[in-house]
């Protein structure tokens, strides 16, 4: 018994080292399976290049609001930094004297009217003349004039906003006596805002009234506002060869605020087809970038080098240009540099396509 022990180690050693040989033969026969890659398709989009310039946040309205007559303040009716109304009143100012001349003003008137009306039925029976009634008509005419003259004056007494908007800082008090021309506060429409900006002459093709862009303030921390372009001014700058341009930005968070400085970025030039891919699909050769395109062969999958000009990436999205790309349905988005052209794969199921809500590199239409 103790002298067959070895002959069975030695058999076992055989039958392993002869299913060795034949696994190593099996892969030099290529009979290894097809390696799982992960595939994404390739989504469709019109591209643009974009630019980034420096811009302005402006008012469209701004107002210094100052006292149209001297006097004694009466009433202060707004606070510091307070949204009013177009046509709220602010303050007012003693207006004693005014009141009592319109009252004045507002009897003379009623006056002349009855006498008007008295002498009309009377020359409806020849109790006065033509030119006594004429007199009436043109006395009753200067005592509405008188009383339109007053009230305009004692309107004077009231400061009122010019429109809609944001307060600044009050600047005075009840019982104070302000001069002609005193400054009471500020009044700025904060939304929406006007954004200026100059584009260089080089980077006009393509812009134009209604075309979007987006502004954003120094802080990394602020998100993107977008706008809309409302007018191009009709020269370029002598100095600088730009363009000034004017849009707006809703602002209807107020997050913006009139005098801030940003980034505007803006698409230029003319859409071309692109496609969206992963920006790991993207591999380098001595000719240049590339991306493995993944072709339907009978009931195989086999990947085909395509050389691409890519022309943007931002974050895990590239955009290539679709001329020269041919059609792409699939392409590699993994891995490809353990390729080569011709080979067999087995695309990964599992990876999920390209969204629409992914981020996007440069300017889609």
């Amino acid at each position: 018994m103790p002298g067959r022990r070895p002959d069975r180690f030695c058999t076992r050693t055989l039958a392993a080292i002869v299913i060795m040989a034949g696994t190593a033969c099996a892969h030099a026969d290529g009979t290894e399976p097809p390696p799982h890659v992960p595939v994404a398709m390739p989504q469709a989009v019109q591209f643009r290049t974009t630019i980034e310039v420096s811009g302005e946040i402006a008012a469209v309205q701004s107002a210094t609001i100052a006292a149209q007559r001297a006097g004694v303040v009466s009433a202060v009716l707004f606070h510091s930094g307070e949204t009013v109304a177009k046509g709220q009143i602010l303050l007012r100012l003693d207006d004693g004297v005014e009141r009592a001349q319109v009252a004045l003003d507002q009897a003379k008137l009623d006056q002349a009217q009855r006498t008007l009306a008295r002498d009309h039925k009377l020359r409806a029976i020849a109790g006065v003349s033509t030119a006594q009634v004429e007199t009436d008509q043109a006395t009753a005419a200067e005592a509405a004039a008188q009383l339109a003259l007053d009230t305009a004056r004692e309107n004077r007494r009231i400061i009122r906003a010019p429109f809609a908007g944001t307060l600044g800082i009050r600047r005075l008090s009840t019982g104070d006596y302000i001069g002609l021309g005193v400054t009471i506060t500020s009044i700025t429409q904060t939304s929406p805002l006007r954004v200026l900006f100059a584009v260089p002459e080089t980077e006009l093709s393509g812009i134009g009234f209604g075309n979007g862009f987006d502004f954003t303030l120094p802080d990394a921390g602020q998100s993107a506002h977008h706008g809309r372009i409302l007018a191009l001014s009709p020269a370029l700058n002598t100095t600088t060869r730009a363009r000034m341009v004017e849009g707006r930005i809703a602002n209807a968070a107020g997050a913006l605020l009139p005098g801030a400085f940003g980034t505007v970025t803006i698409a230029t030039g003319t859409p071309v087809a692109a496609f969206d891919i992963p920006a790991t699909a993207i591999d380098y050769g001595p000719l240049g970038s590339f991306i493995y395109a993944v072709d339907r062969k009978k009931h195989a999958a086999v990947v085909r080098a395509v050389y691409v000009k890519v022309l943007a990436t931002t974050g895990a999205i590239a955009v290539i240009a679709a001329k020269n790309a041919g059609s792409l349905e699939t392409v590699v988005a993994l891995g490809g540099f353990k390729l080569h052209d011709g080979e067999t794969i087995i695309p990964n199921a599992a990876t999920a396509p390209l969204q629409a809500g992914d981020a996007q590199p440069g300017a889609k239409s």
